[in-house]
């Protein structure tokens, strides 16, 4: 029991101490968005690792949480002109 709550702790750990690096690094509206998938990895390791079931309308919502965020990260690449260096390289 002990070994199901220490990993997701330690995780937790790990991902609160990388915010303050993001923070510094991202401009506010990307790292906001890219902070929603703390929500997206909780469910991930609850169903891996505490064997919860979570319900189709959970699993859609993940879903589009996911593709919003992706879609802000392509966004923030496009204004930055990386999104047109990855597809000359092609």
């Amino acid at each position: 029991e002990l070994f199901k709550t220490a990993v997701p702790a330690l995780l937790y750990l790990l991902q609160n101490n990388l915010q303050y690096v993001a923070v510094s690094n991202l401009n506010a509206a990307t790292y906001q968005v890219t902070y929603q998938l703390k929500i997206l990895s909780t469910a991930l390791l609850s169903v891996s690792l505490l064997g919860r079931q979570l319900s189709r309308t959970k699993w859609f919502a993940l879903l589009v949480l996911t593709i919003g965020v992706g879609a802000v990260q392509l966004s923030e690449m496009s204004d930055q002109g990386l999104f047109l260096f990855f597809r000359k390289c092609k």
